[in-house]
């Protein structure tokens, strides 16, 4: 990447990370269009391949960027001494919010990332994959969710959870009338449901 890019000023910086963030979520790498980009972000093709090279320097370069955005996110908004598994999801649901107002694809576009199959894409985001994956795996292990109900596995649970989750924000995002902040309350109102439901108290 052509570190002049990060001499632009920020509006035209965010306009071409938000254009890219959200074609690639839509389309995962392989099927997702640089002449797509370019007209979602109103630059010429030439000014973002003097910027990125190529379409998979764009592509790693956003995925280095959402990670190190959302980890840094993650650790101001998360408190290290709470234990709490539901309150722990509730602040990683925060964190996101936070970055939704800048970014409204940026997580869709991490766990896209995330199963993509590209094998080049793959081996050049892989340390990056690495470092975001263990990190999570740290902040869900922080958390205990106290004793399930008789019946509830908690691979299942972990299942809901996330089904709920990525289901609400998609169902949001692909609106016109999208408020993350209103995002925020239902997905605290279903992990409510859920913590009801599956954990004896």
């Amino acid at each position: 990447m052509n570190e002049k890019f990060f001499d632009l000023n920020r509006e035209k910086q965010d306009r071409m990370i938000n254009a890219a963030l959200k074609i690639f979520a839509q389309n995962g790498y392989r099927h997702a269009s640089t002449d797509v980009i370019v007209k979602e972000a109103g630059i010429s093709k030439g000014l973002l391949f003097h910027y990125f090279t190529s379409k998979k320097g764009l592509y790693v370069f956003l995925f280095d960027y959402s990670v190190k955005y959302m980890l840094f996110e993650y650790s101001r908004t998360i408190s290290q001494k709470e234990t709490d598994y539901f309150k722990i999801r509730k602040e990683i649901e925060a964190a996101k919010l936070n970055v939704l107002r800048n970014y409204p694809y940026m997580n869709q576009f991490i766990e896209k990332g995330l199963l993509e199959n590209q094998l080049d894409v793959i081996e050049e985001t892989e340390e990056t994959r690495n470092i975001y994956l263990t990190q999570m795996a740290a902040y869900y292990a922080q958390g205990k969710k106290g004793k399930l109900r008789k019946g509830i596995d908690d691979e299942k649970l972990e299942t809901l959870i996330r089904y709920s989750v990525d289901g609400l924000t998609k169902d949001q995002v692909r609106t016109d009338s999208y408020q993350p902040e209103m995002l925020y309350e239902q997905i605290c109102e279903y992990l409510d449901v859920i913590r009801t439901i599956a954990i004896e108290e």
